[in-house]
């Protein structure tokens, strides 16, 4: 399967979702860059399989310093849980209400 063909697939299982469409866009997306030609990107983006929110997220998302393509890339990034533990802790504790 073609990486356009599977993304054809995925955008029309996360067709209401934008959570679901950029959790399937960040497996191809990182700070290094993509794995896809400029020719992909136009063949998907003027491909209307994909609603008019996917094609215009998905060329933004290939876009150097969007905050499309930014969002994207932070969902790989790992979550710092240490605050989470201590305020919940805190919470146990009786010291938060």
């Amino acid at each position: 399967m073609e990486w356009t063909d599977y993304i054809i697939k995925v955008a029309a299982l996360s067709n209401d979702s934008a959570k679901l469409w950029f959790r399937y866009l960040r497996k191809y997306i990182d700070k290094c860059g993509y794995l896809f030609t400029l020719q992909d990107i136009d063949s998907l983006c003027n491909n209307y399989s994909l609603t008019p929110f996917q094609r215009i997220t998905l060329k933004a998302a290939f876009e150097e310093g969007s905050q499309t393509r930014q969002h994207i890339i932070s969902l790989n990034n790992k979550v710092d849980v240490s605050n989470t533990i201590s305020l919940w802790e805190e919470f146990k504790n009786g010291s938060i209400e």
